[in-house]
């Protein structure tokens, strides 16, 4: 008996989903699957030839983690410096027009999301909110 272990089933649909996802291509997959195609086109394409989204996969594509393991980790710190600012993580939310396309808070979810995370949030030109309200 001590064996067999069930899992619990999950009720909520939306995290049901997202916790099956292992991989970027397999949220990909349930985005492709939820979204309207032109909001989904639109946030999944590139400009042009798409040569630079090509390129960006690839290199993610061509990291190799080599983890240590039981090595001491307590003194990790994260945090840069980003043109003059404090960040976090060393990165932060490029600028996306048209972001309540695909949510109905655009700019301002994504400007708490990345307040919470203690990263920079950048405002696109083609927001579809003005810099007051995003403040």
């Amino acid at each position: 008996l001590e064996l067999m272990q069930f899992k619990k089933p999950e009720w909520d649909a939306t995290k049901r989903r997202l916790d099956s996802a292992l991989t970027i291509s397999d949220l990909r997959t349930i985005a492709k699957r939820r979204t309207p195609k032109a909001a989904f086109d639109y946030t999944d394409g590139a400009a042009e030839g798409e040569i630079s989204l090509r390129r960006a996969r690839q290199a993610f594509k061509d990291i190799e983690f080599h983890p240590d393991i039981l090595r001491p980790a307590a003194s990790v710190d994260t945090s840069v410096e980003i043109l003059g600012g404090p960040s976090a993580l060393p990165f932060g939310i490029a600028p996306t027009g048209f972001t309540r396309l695909m949510h109905t808070e655009g700019e301002v979810a994504g400007a708490g999301a990345a307040g919470a995370a203690g990263i920079p949030f950048t405002l696109s030109t083609l927001g579809t909110t003005s810099i007051e309200n995003v403040r």
